[in-house]
């Protein structure tokens, strides 16, 4: 004869379980997207590198940053590992993280990141399948990319927030 006070009390704790088992997982999963949020206000060496590399066309060393980092030019760095735990999953040495915005502030004032195209330049702005001419009036940096400030020479429109995307030089 089967005990079904006791199979019943057994299939209770296994719900109960998988049920502290997956508020356990869905903490665990909220504190990780937080931290891979919390992330992405930081860089890191090689993030800084291949932004030079990719903006300038520069290869730079980890020497260099380094330096950088003991002058005090890139912001206070953090230590990866501690403020971000959940998320380090590379082996070997301490890794550092600087505050982006120090770091592109910097890059931008040292010429390592700079605009693909500056004001009074004439470009050949490619929105909406339509083709026209128009001269940079203003540049902003956002991030790590440039936003334009159009001036239509037909018209006379002045077209904001146009990305490098859009602008073709003749």
């Amino acid at each position: 004869m089967k005990d079904y006070d006791l199979e019943i009390k057994v299939v209770k704790q296994k719900i109960a379980d998988a049920h502290a088992l997956l508020t356990q997982l869905e903490t665990e999963r909220k504190n990780y997207l937080t931290q891979l949020e919390r992330r992405k206000a930081f860089l890191s060496s090689r993030e800084i590198l291949d932004i030079m590399e990719t903006k300038v066309g520069r290869v730079g060393s980890m020497a260099t940053v380094k330096r950088w980092a003991d002058q005090g030019y890139l912001g206070d760095c953090i230590d990866e590992r501690e403020t971000f735990p959940l998320l380090v999953n590379k082996q070997g040495n301490k890794r550092f993280l600087f505050p982006r915005e120090s770091v592109l502030t910097y890059l931008y004032k040292k010429g390592y990141l700079r605009p693909s195209y500056e004001v009074l330049d004439r470009v050949q702005l490619t929105r909406e399948n339509i083709c026209c001419w128009g001269i940079i009036t203003s540049v902003e940096r956002s991030d790590q990319h440039f936003t334009y400030q159009v001036q239509l020479e037909k018209t006379g429109e002045v077209l904001l927030s146009i990305s490098e995307e859009e602008l073709l030089i003749p």
